[in-house]
């Protein structure tokens, strides 16, 4: 079913439950619809200018010359998706967040030639970081609530990361590749997944958790790029960017790019522009507890970004309203099917759904709920789309079961971290958002079914991880 109908369904579904078996008034579920819906704002506003940048570089070429520059340095579809996936796509999101590096990626691999549900699968793998995503701001969250310390909460998310960093690397290559294919570029794997585990435990626990994302990818994808050319060098042969004609040059396809990472980058963490964007062009909803800032969202960014790439690429009025045209026909069914999925979460959390959920696990698990711990922070990632709303929701809820069973916070508030943020890939929203930029709306079936075993053998990963890491511990 396309991810539209599906989430106006189950919104309904929900909306019923509320009122009955829940008790829930007409007037809370209207609550949680009206702060749904805004919610929902702050993803679409990234969502419609994330897509009008994409039309807009397809429209001047940039799309395509930064393909073939790619394709100069990664010549197999392992390579070229370790370095978009692994590697690149955890420094945008990081930056960023909001999914935008889904939106940035998925394009690129079909311009490199990929099949629209390895792309599919390909991009939402570079979701796989989010704990440091948006400059760790659901980590940021999760330490207020639960009440520990944020390096803290940042060194034990990244050691929880180690083996999944392991496997995710393995997962782009065995979906680009073929799972025969693992063998042969296991050295490119171990350089990506030592990188990005060594580089964010590193910066989590000595430099700034909020700057490990950026600095993990960004490391790995110079380090990645540097043994290739290494090997090259070696074998006497050296790797460079392609160098088809195209329109326009590869300075100009960087160029928008680099004006989105630099406002990014100027307005979070310049004291003085920061408290002009966060002051000046803001909605605020205090009776929904809900806060869009205009001029601080990547939303403004992606808008700067393709406004300067209209001129940047001498567009005409005509291409310009074309792109409008495509990114209003491609955005609304994303749209939609986000707002229905988020205001679904917030009518269950309103209504005391997802609160029954988690108590109910605790109930059945009792002592041994750490176990459990990372499905509940899982079933908030899932159901938002979002690590930052997912610790909203159950952060509180984690610390008072460790609080209950005399546990270490710690556990508690890394399980929920890791596994909320890692089922975010399989979340309706971020499918429907890579469905939409790829121009595969009905195809959000396909993509779940593809990425969902994925997401669900992490979560196997994370929840081995921290048994293990407690027993080892034994704090």
């Amino acid at each position: 079913m396309p991810a539209m109908h599906a989430a106006l369904r189950c919104y309904a579904l929900v909306a019923v439950l509320a009122v009955f078996p829940f008790h829930a008034s007409a007037g809370e579920v209207m609550h949680g619809t009206i702060r749904g819906v805004l919610l929902a704002l702050i993803v679409v506003y990234v969502l419609i200018f994330g897509l009008l940048l994409h039309n807009v570089l397809e429209a001047g070429g940039a799309v395509r010359a930064l393909s073939a520059w790619l394709s100069g340095f990664g010549r197999a579809p392992a390579e070229q998706a370790l370095l978009l996936s692994a590697a690149i796509g955890p420094f945008l999101e990081a930056v960023s967040g909001f999914g935008l590096a889904v939106v940035i990626v998925a394009p690129l691999y079909a311009a490199l030639g990929f099949p629209a549900r390895k792309a599919m699968v390909l991009a939402l793998l570079t979701q796989s970081a989010v704990p440091w995503g948006a400059l760790a701001i659901g980590t940021v969250i999760n330490a207020e609530l639960s009440g520990v310390s944020l390096r803290e909460l940042g060194e034990y998310s990244a050691w929880l990361h180690v083996p999944l960093a392991l496997f995710y690397v393995g997962a782009v290559v065995a979906v680009s590749e073929g799972r025969r294919s693992v063998r042969k570029h296991f050295d490119d794997m171990l350089i990506v997944s030592a990188s990005l585990a060594f580089m964010t435990w590193a910066a989590s626990a000595y430099v700034s958790v909020e700057l490990a994302g950026a600095a993990a990818g960004g490391f790995a994808a110079v380090l990645l790029v540097g043994y290739w050319q290494l090997k090259a060098r070696v074998r006497g042969h050296v790797r460079e960017a392609g160098e088809e004609a195209v329109r326009p040059s590869l300075g100009k396809a960087l160029w928008p790019y680099a004006i989105l990472i630099g406002y990014i980058f100027i307005t979070h963490f310049f004291d003085g522009v920061q408290r002009m964007a966060t002051t000046f062009g803001v909605l605020h909803w205090p009776l929904y507890g809900v806060r869009l800032e205009l001029l601080y969202s990547p939303g403004f960014a992606l808008w700067l970004a393709a406004l300067s790439a209209c001129w940047l690429y001498r567009l005409s009025a005509a291409e310009v309203l074309a792109c409008v045209k495509k990114t209003v026909k491609q955005v609304t069914p994303a749209a939609v099917a986000t707002t229905g999925f988020i205001a679904m979460s917030a009518v269950m959390d309103g209504a005391g759904m997802t609160g029954a959920l988690a108590e109910q696990a605790a109930a059945w698990t009792g002592s041994a709920f750490l176990a459990v711990s990372p499905l509940v922070g899982a079933l908030g990632g899932w159901m938002s789309g979002s690590n930052s709303a997912a610790n909203a929701m159950f952060s509180p809820f984690q610390r008072a079961m460790a609080d209950q069973l005399h546990e270490p916070a710690i556990w508690y508030a890394a399980a929920q971290n890791v596994a909320a943020s890692n089922m975010t890939m399989a979340s309706p929203a971020r499918i429907a958002l890579v469905a939409s930029t790829l121009g595969r709306p009905g195809g959000e079936g396909e993509a779940m079914r593809l990425v969902g075993p994925i997401a669900g053998a992490a979560l196997v990963i994370i929840v081995l991880g921290v048994l293990i890491g407690r027993a080892a511990v034994g704090t």
